[in-house]
């Protein structure tokens, strides 16, 4: 077999080497688990597979008598050879008692011979030929396909949180036992290593020793690192993708109301088809669309605390909603005419809930009656003696018009002239038209009376809208 030869002294040349003046009485060794051998003109490094590395420690002495003594030069020239560690930072530098020492290492790049001349001084040096031999070393397998040195391991992507392993195989398909090299540890955390090849076993031929390379990144975004086995280089690289959004359960809202009418408290609750995998939280909005069109705003229809909207949180493995009060959350269906719509949003999910709020008649919440109450003169109808009553309510139609006012003597007798009727139905359209509080609305009768006002002990009002009459109770003075 023919070996490509990467640096070679011939011997004839090198005799000259072989040895240093008696007057440098300088001596060469080989050091060995603390025993030293003579070094001698030609040191063999033996054969070292490819992507593997073979260190000797040296030792160089003086025996002479001039002190100190110093090494004033150091040279080595070879491919594949180097010093990665010496007792010295700089020249010169004296020869102690106990010697020098220092560290070549042989690496092959490829199979062949090598060699290197390793010189120390010069006029009164010595010097010596280091040979060695790269033979085939391991090959790579990944995903049983054959990796060539300086071959990207790529992983792709992979989930923030999830991990990716890939194997690679260091296979000795020589006919001689192999050593794998030191493996170093990989910086960063994104990527880490395992696997019985980390230990430097010694790979029988036909065998091989595994080597796990594990992804796992911390975050999204390109991530990169080297893989160093002995002198070659593998590029590692993956991609982190971010963790798809949990799948959360369908949600539906339930709707709690006595009766579906104005000026009434309900509560909602949130329920989930199945647990929750994890915390999560929602939001419950509300929604109102009025029956008229001509219908503005009204404030009154809004949860508790005044607003449209109510969070709610679900706990892992929870199947309810809690609001900030509780399981349900207090709504108000206002005092307007339409249909209240509750949306549940709970992740990409969302349900409906509607409830119709029918047209009413006036509804009366308070009626109040008054003798003689003071006046401006400047008033129209302001005498002394009079009756007012006060009408607190709200019409969800928006239509109130006609008014009918009765007064009752002690004796329950009508008082005349009897029923008074009034159209207010242009007041009404005005007011309701500025106001933003609904169907609500407060209202304040004044009547002047000729004679004795305490003869008046009672009243009843009629209040017309386009869904029928209210009448009151009577109202006492």
């Amino acid at each position: 077999m023919i070996r490509r030869v990467k640096w070679w002294v011939p011997l004839a040349a090198a005799a000259c080497w072989l040895a240093p003046p008696a007057a440098a009485q300088l001596s060469l060794y080989t050091v060995q688990d603390g025993v030293a051998t003579a070094a001698g003109a030609i040191y063999d490094f033996g054969a070292v597979s490819v992507g593997a590395a073979s260190g000797v420690v040296f030792r160089l002495e003086y025996t002479g008598s001039a002190t100190p003594y110093y090494l004033t030069y150091f040279s080595l020239l070879g491919a594949g050879f180097s010093v990665p560690q010496k007792d010295w930072t700089e020249l010169p530098v004296a020869i102690p008692a106990s010697g020098l020492n220092f560290t070549v290492q042989f690496q092959p790049g490829e199979p062949g011979s090598y060699g290197a001349n390793l010189q120390l001084n010069q006029t009164d040096g010595i010097s010596t030929i280091l040979v060695a031999t790269g033979v085939p070393g391991f090959t790579f397998l990944l995903n049983n396909q054959a990796l060539a040195p300086g071959q990207t391991v790529a992983f792709g992507s992979v989930q923030v949180g999830s991990t990716e392993t890939l194997k690679v195989l260091l296979a000795n398909q020589t006919g001689a036992a192999l050593t794998v090299p030191a493996i170093p540890p990989l910086t960063g955390s994104d990527f880490s290593l395992s696997g019985a090849a980390l230990s430097g076993p010694v790979v029988a031929p036909g065998a091989s020793a595994e080597l796990d390379v594990i992804f796992a990144p911390g975050a999204a975004g390109q991530r990169q690192a080297t893989l160093t086995i002995g002198e070659l280089d593998f590029p590692l690289e993956g991609a982190g993708v971010a963790a798809p959004p949990p799948v959360l359960p369908p949600p539906s809202i339930q709707v709690s109301l006595a009766v579906a009418a104005s000026a009434q408290q309900g509560t909602v609750s949130v329920s989930l088809a199945s647990a929750c995998p994890v915390s999560a939280g929602g939001t419950v909005t509300l929604a109102f669309q009025p029956l008229s069109a001509a219908a503005v705003e009204d404030s009154s229809i809004a949860f508790s605390d005044g607003s449209r909207s109510a969070n709610f949180t679900v706990a892992e493995g929870a199947a309810t909603g809690q609001f900030s009060a509780g399981p349900t959350a207090a709504f108000g269906t206002g005092t307007t005419a339409g249909t209240l719509t509750f949306t549940v949003t709970l992740g990409s999910n969302t349900a409906q809930a509607n409830v119709a709020i029918p047209p009413a008649p006036v509804g009366i919440d308070a009626a109040v009656a008054a003798r003689n109450v003071g006046c401006l003169p400047s008033e129209v109808y302001c005498t002394t003696t009079n009756v007012q009553l006060q009408i607190n309510g709200w019409d969800n139609t928006r239509s109130a018009s006609q008014i009918g006012f009765t007064f009752f003597d002690s004796a329950g007798n009508e008082i005349a002239p009897g029923a008074i009727a009034v159209d207010a139905a242009s007041d009404f359209q005005g007011y309701f038209a500025g106001s933003d509080l609904g169907g609500v609305f407060g209202l304040a009768a004044f009547f002047p009376v000729n004679g004795d006002a305490n003869q008046v002990v009672a009243a009843q009002v009629q209040i017309t809208n386009s869904a029928g009459t209210t009448e009151t109770a009577r109202i006492t003075f």
